[in-house]
């Protein structure tokens, strides 16, 4: 946990390194990672209140960092004396990320009235996602991406416009950190780059794995239509501020 004051200027750090492209390299390994053990989970869990919630990017003892940040029922910030906070760190082992998809096989046998098989067919649907939609491997590519092209961003946006088009915040999905009851393990926030329809080019996200602690197996946490239709990119990733900063939403960390 970090004291509200000092995430306050944590915050500001990170305001004013984003116009400098050497100081953001040594800060942002293209390989890293935020991660939340399961406490931290559950702190969260239980001082959120809404569908959402907010993190902030900071620069605390010379190490970009996420702070996290409830929010109430009306959407806005929780004032508390500290938040929740985890530092940007290259991966000590691999994470190996399952994707199921459900084939459905149908038979269909006929019988004839002489009680003689007279045909035999099989028919199989395969899983139809209501694209934009997030899956395993989009999100990979997503990470791989940022990976790549992360340091060229950030040259890009330092140069061009003094680094004010450089994410500050980002709005994240609740479900996107939450744990089924009983699971135990780590949540780990990847950078990734998403490409937008609305802006026509590639903007960064955040995406959370959930890694089962004995199995070693990740999974991509995503929200859930309460109708199990599959929500589309729109409304199941993390929106970063700028670019995606809507009117009258509450960043009262920003000051």
């Amino acid at each position: 946990m970090l004291e509200k004051e000092k995430c306050i200027l944590a915050i500001e750090k990170w305001e004013k390194t984003r116009a400098h492209y050497n100081e953001i390299k040594s800060l942002v390994p293209p390989a890293a990672a935020f991660s939340f053990n399961q406490k931290e989970c559950q702190w969260l869990e239980e001082n959120n209140d809404n569908g959402k919630f907010h993190t902030y990017i900071g620069v605390h003892e010379d190490q970009l960092i996420l702070i996290v940040v409830p929010l109430d029922k009306k959407g806005t910030e929780k004032e508390l004396t500290s938040y929740l906070y985890s530092e940007l760190k290259r991966l000590n082992k691999e994470i190996v990320i399952t994707e199921t998809d459900v084939v459905t096989t149908r038979k269909k046998t006929v019988l004839s009235e002489n009680l003689e098989i007279t045909k035999y067919s099989e028919e199989k649907d395969f899983p139809t996602y209501n694209e934009p939609s997030i899956t395993e491997r989009a999100s990979v590519k997503d990470i791989e991406k940022w990976k790549n092209e992360c340091l060229d961003w950030f040259y890009y946006q330092s140069k061009k416009s003094n680094g004010k088009n450089i994410f500050r915040t980002f709005t994240v999905p609740f479900s996107d950190i939450s744990r089924e009851t009983g699971q135990d393990g780590e949540v780990v926030a990847f950078f990734g780059f998403k490409h937008s329809s609305i802006y026509q080019k590639a903007l960064p996200i955040l995406i959370f794995i959930a890694v089962e602690n004995q199995t070693k197996s990740a999974q991509i946490i995503s929200s859930q239509a309460v109708d199990e239709i599959m929500l589309t990119n729109s409304q199941d990733w993390a929106h970063p501020c700028p670019p995606l900063c809507k009117d009258g939403v509450d960043f009262g960390l920003l000051g």
